[in-house]
């Protein structure tokens, strides 16, 4: 097996705690109508300790070499708790599981957490951003014992990955250096990254940890909603992210939105790269909340991701990005989701290899992305997170709100319920959607 090295985006999400002084989160989440028993979850323990989660990021021995992600044992145990969750508890036993350190250099991989709820079992799956995107966590579940990495590369592994970086930085600089001087926005951009100040200057914030939402709607409503306002699915839930900051931060002020629409890169779910993504920066009219046409949202996302060639994780190139200093290194990245409003991150369908969870089939599945300890206001721009899922015949949105703008997370969920009937969509809650469903069919 090749050495998979660590890319731009796996050493920016690495670094965010010493630059942002937070963490990116991704948090699976299945309830189960039957209890699930505790062999069964410690087989998936056992399972998923042997794939790609399981890994660690090691320097090089080499300056100008990458560093590589190679197998390791995750120290984290499996939690199971033994008093039932309530419809009252359930959300902070959720927010716990996300808020429990997870540090990048401890050997605390992941964390995979099991609690009584409702009947059945409430299931978690916590994993730092920065050792797997949402897609990879997926194909992750699903490969099971697909390996993390092998051995740390030897200095003939990191010398030929120095000799590399170099040659294609020197390649890509050259075909780069005078585009970018003949094109004065680029050399403005460059110029503001790199006269902004530094992370250390910044006044420093308390951080605040996102209040909470999840409601499921049904699969043919929302698309039926959509396209009777020109729409489509996708755009349907970039246009809700949208009006919730409209309504919530900008109260309803004229001042656009930046809506960071993230794009795999992946090519199949053996795609061994910790992130294969980036995020495009869709900028929506502000104002009032907008329920009545989405070709405009329409378009302009369609328009983005044509372009999506352009856009990259670094302002220079990649191979050079990877040989500068930290400090620089930290300037000449672009924003990324940090520096957008809102995040809309849709994930698609629930492949079957995932809600096929130890052995059962779960009723619904859900996945969060959380900043832990919580977003600085002063170092990030992001105020909201969405992430929408589709479960057979319904689909799953959550969204995660800093609580200067949306509150605690019974007004959020207000909130959110209220965005959702102005589509025409009719909300169901999570809490407690298993014992619902089950009385329903």
């Amino acid at each position: 097996m090749a050495t998979e090295r660590l890319n731009p985006t796996d050493e920016m999400l690495y670094r965010a705690a010493d630059v942002l002084g937070s963490t990116r989160i991704v948090q699976v989440l299945w309830q189960f109508r039957e209890p699930v028993p505790v062999p069964a979850l410690q087989a998936e323990w056992d399972r998923l300790n042997q794939g790609r989660l399981s890994r660690r990021a090691v320097a090089s021995a080499l300056p100008g070499a990458r560093r590589s992600w190679i197998g390791a044992h995750n120290d984290e145990a499996l939690a199971v708790d033994e008093v039932p969750l309530t419809h009252h508890t359930m959300t902070d036993w959720i927010d716990t599981q996300v808020s429990a350190p997870l540090p990048a250099e401890s050997g605390s991989l992941w964390r995979l957490a099991a609690a009584p709820y409702d009947g059945g079992t409430l299931v978690s799956l916590t994993v730092p951003h920065f050792r797997c995107d949402g897609l990879g966590i997926f194909g992750a579940i699903g490969s099971g014992r697909d390996p993390a990495g092998q051995a740390a590369p030897s200095p003939a592994d990191d010398a030929i990955d120095m000799a590399r970086q170099i040659a294609e930085a020197a390649l890509a600089t050259a075909r780069w250096l005078p585009r970018t001087l003949a094109g004065p926005a680029e050399r403005a951009r460059i110029g503001a990254a790199l006269k902004a100040p530094t992370a250390g200057a910044t006044t420093p914030a308390a951080p605040r940890f996102f209040s909470s939402a999840i409601a499921e709607v049904d699969a043919a409503q929302w698309r039926d909603r959509a396209e009777a306002r020109g729409g489509t699915v996708n755009s349907l839930f970039v246009e809700i992210a949208a009006n919730l900051v409209r309504t919530a931060v900008r109260g309803g002020i004229s001042i656009p939105v930046d809506v960071g629409i993230p794009m795999t890169l992946r090519r199949s779910e053996h795609d061994a790269r910790a992130n294969a993504l980036v995020v495009l920066p869709l900028t929506v009219p502000g104002g009032p909340a907008s329920h009545v046409d989405l070709r405009p949202t329409r378009r302009a996302t369609k328009e983005l991701l044509r372009s999506a060639d352009e856009h990259s994780g670094t302002l220079v190139p990649e191979a050079l990005w990877h040989l500068l200093p930290d400090g620089l290194a930290h300037r000449l990245k672009n924003p990324g989701a940090q520096q957008t409003d809102v995040v809309a991150s849709n994930f698609g369908q629930v492949p079957y290899s995932v809600a096929e969870f130890a052995e059962r089939r779960a009723t619904s599945v859900a996945l969060r992305t959380m900043n832990v300890p919580g977003v600085l206001p002063d170092k990030a721009r992001l105020r909201a997170s969405l992430c929408l899922v589709r479960n057979s015949d319904h689909m799953t949105v959550t969204v995660t709100g800093i609580p200067d703008h949306f509150g605690d997370s019974a007004s959020l969920r207000h909130l959110v319920d209220e965005e959702l009937t102005a589509w025409g969509l009719t909300a169901h809650r999570w809490w407690g959607a298993a014992t619902h469903r089950a009385k329903e069919a």
